[in-house]
């Protein structure tokens, strides 16, 4: 048995050398493991990017903090970046508080650019007030991307792979930002009897700094958050990697309508919606778990799942995973079995899967296999490209797909509900 579970992994984590892009590398970097000791470590601490009026008119300041594997450590050019916001329900937080700190460290130790970033705290503690804050929330954190955008070179940041994210406030803030355009949030401040956000608060890319740097995503890592069901629109929608508690009163996991003006969506409904839209998301649900889950000394497996996921996207093999246990992350022995060119063009669909689930994307004829997590062979047979029925019970499986014509094999995580 011994022997089998080392093949499976083998077979599961190894690449064969073939790259969709530069970060999608055969060594550690941007995987669970810890690429860089926490001594080569740079931290570039209360960097200024900007000032804006706070709720009450007062001028603040805006900081962040960026870390980076040292400059003089790190041959590498060009490095990507993460950008993340602590929580704290838009009235309190600090981006040294919690432990969006150390998210940054782990991930900077894997190899990323990093920054935690403070935002303007405070509201009236009215419903449409915490809506302002949000915007303001959301201004400040365009104006830091803008900054970081315009000083990329100084710690050698790559401005065509960032990705953005954060915690309970703080990824709305992120999710926002990705999804939220000014004519979307001006419309929903009008139906509480306002004046636009954008006429009060000013334009939402505008704010902060006088900056014009441009930018786009490349991922989100949700960290028990949500965003407004109507700023998504599917040409919008990014690969997402999330963290949520079932039982969180605070942003529910599901739709939340509650609210007068607008319906808010939590990390499972928005990872419904990516997968029906074809778009790869990743979600670790605590099913006992309220606001906040794996926090302090296990953000360490929060960072090391976004740091796999944001990779699988650098490799072109980023694929929609839905799990109640907090699987350790295993994406740095390269794959060795995997065409990936043949990979990207094979879809398995839905995952997680009732009682069956359809291949498409491969002609021929396909050997099928699965394995559960302890590597054991459960379900072998030859197929077509179409459906696969199976009795399979509800847990983790490894699906390996075989060519038989080309010899070429896929293989992909699958959850049986």
């Amino acid at each position: 048995m011994k022997n089998r579970i080392i093949i499976l992994m083998t077979v599961l984590f190894v690449l064969n050398g073939k790259a969709f892009g530069q970060y999608c590398t055969s060594d550690t970097r941007y995987t669970e493991v810890e690429y860089f000791d926490s001594t080569e470590i740079t931290t570039g601490a209360n960097i200024s990017f900007g000032t804006a009026n706070d709720h009450l008119g007062n001028p603040y300041t805006l900081l962040m903090d960026i870390y980076y594997p040292n400059l003089g450590i790190d041959t590498s050019a060009k490095r990507p970046f993460i950008m993340l916001f602590h929580g704290g329900g838009f009235s309190s937080g600090d981006k040294q508080s919690g432990d969006i700190k150390d998210l940054c460290i782990h991930l900077a130790r894997r190899g990323f650019v990093c920054a935690s970033v403070n935002y303007r705290l405070g509201y009236d503690f009215t419903e449409y007030g915490q809506y302002k804050a949000r915007y303001r929330a959301i201004q400040d954190g365009h104006a830091a991307m803008r900054y970081v955008v315009n000083n990329a070179n100084a710690v050698r940041i790559d401005t065509n792979w960032i990705f953005v994210g954060g915690q309970s406030a703080g990824s709305l803030l992120a999710l926002g930002m990705v999804y939220a355009d000014q004519s979307e949030l001006d419309s929903i401040s009008l139906l509480y009897s306002a004046t636009a956000t954008s006429v009060e608060l000013g334009n939402l890319y505008t704010s902060g700094n006088n900056l014009t740097n441009t930018y786009s995503f490349k991922g989100i890592f949700n960290n028990w958050g949500g965003v407004t069901a109507s700023e998504v629109d599917a040409d919008e929608m990014l690969p997402t990697v999330a963290f949520h508690g079932e039982l969180d009163t605070i942003v529910l996991i599901d739709a939340d309508n509650s609210f007068l003006h607008y319906t808010l969506n939590g990390s499972r409904a928005i990872h419904n919606h990516l997968i029906a839209n074809n778009i790869c998301s990743e979600i670790t649900i605590d099913t006992i778990g309220g606001h906040g889950i794996y926090r302090n000394a296990s953000s360490v497996v929060r960072a090391s799942r976004a740091s796999c996921f944001v990779k699988s996207i650098f490799c072109n093999t980023c694929s929609d995973f839905y799990t109640t246990d907090s699987i350790p992350s295993n994406c740095s022995t390269p794959l060795s079995v995997d065409d990936l060119n043949f990979a990207s063009t094979i879809k398995v669909y839905p995952n997680p899967f009732e009682s069956s689930f359809t291949i498409e994307g491969v002609e021929g004829t396909l050997e099928i296999s699965i394995y559960n997590s302890f590597g054991q062979l459960v379900y072998e047979d030859k197929a077509s490209d179409g459906t696969i029925q199976t009795n399979l019970v509800p847990g983790l499986y490894f699906l390996s797909i075989r060519q038989l014509e080309s010899n070429k094999t896929f293989t992909r995580k699958l959850i049986k509900n």
